[in-house]
């Protein structure tokens, strides 16, 4: 019996790495190895041309003494925070009126998901086309109301507009909500209604700590997306001729200026790969430091079903 439980365990090892091996061998040569050669480069002063030459930590000191750096990861700190906030409160919001039952409830569930399938440059054209100064809708409106009221929106506030693009694509943000609102036992909310508690008591001290593990997720997923943006910032500020030329002659305003778009124009325009691969190892470090402040402030507020 020994004999064939061991034989049993060992077939079931074999199986095991067998299903995982593919996965682990394209983990390694997608993210380990490029992840490698990018930290070997950022050791180096390299063009993409020319043989590396290794110069050790200064493209790291470097960076720390570069105001379009510094000024870059605090542009982009603080927009994950102000995007991630209104993202959560009006997910939140929505998911919860869309989880009770109303009519033409599938109707506005729909309506709301629909703007999360739109491509990223057709969402970008539509606000430009809706924020512009001359013949946008936001400043025909408030031109209707009073006539000397006019905002450049895109130019003046810029970081508002960006902001704008992403609430507007918030479907996905609220049907993980929605799931997690509709997954809550009656029974609590019933309980909490018959002892006399308003919609809004029950909103606060039920169903939000009740999904503090999908908002804990949904915070670590918007700072890596947050970190992320490039696309947006840029065709907001590219004419439309220019849209795709932008990324190497144009750049957006202070306010959305963030990490991301400097590194590209480290390694794209200016050709200095070992700048951009070390000012990506600090975006890495920033996020990580970020994710794991958030991590240990919530550990006390986030409640699973199990505890």
């Amino acid at each position: 019996m020994l004999l064939l439980k061991g034989i049993r365990i060992k077939q079931e090892t074999r199986m095991f790495y067998m299903f995982i091996g593919l996965w682990i061998a394209m983990f390694v040569f997608i993210n380990v190895i490029p992840m490698a050669y990018s930290f070997y480069f950022s050791l180096t002063d390299y063009d993409g041309f020319s043989a590396p030459i290794f110069v050790g930590f200064s493209n790291y000191m470097n960076l720390l003494k570069d105001h379009r750096f510094t000024g870059s990861i605090l542009q982009t700190i603080i927009f994950t925070f102000f995007n991630i906030v209104a993202t959560l409160i009006i997910s939140l919001f929505l998911a919860n009126l869309l989880s009770k039952k109303i009519k033409g409830q599938g109707f506005f569930r729909s309506v709301l998901f629909l703007p999360y399938a739109v491509p990223i440059i057709a969402t970008v054209f539509i606000w430009k086309t809706l924020l512009n100064r001359e013949s946008g809708l936001v400043n025909l409106i408030l031109g209707s109301i009073n006539s000397s009221l006019s905002l450049n929106i895109l130019v003046n506030y810029p970081m508002a507009a960006l902001i704008t693009v992403f609430v507007w694509q918030l479907g996905g943000s609220m049907i993980i909500f929605l799931a997690g609102f509709q997954n809550i036992p009656n029974a609590l909310v019933e309980a909490a209604e018959i002892d006399g508690a308003s919609p809004l008591a029950v909103l606060l001290k039920i169903k939000i700590p009740l999904l503090t593990p999908l908002i804990m997720y949904q915070v670590i997923v918007g700072v890596m997306l947050s970190f992320s943006v490039i696309v947006q910032p840029i065709l907001l500020t590219s004419s439309p001729g220019a849209a795709f030329t932008a990324f190497l002659s144009q750049q957006p305003p202070s306010q959305n200026f963030f990490t991301l778009i400097y590194i590209f124009q480290q390694a794209f325009t200016n050709q200095n790969f070992g700048t951009a691969m070390a000012a990506s190892w600090y975006m890495l470090l920033v996020m990580v430091i970020i994710s794991l402040l958030f991590l240990r402030i919530t550990r006390r507020f986030v409640f699973y079903e199990y505890e």
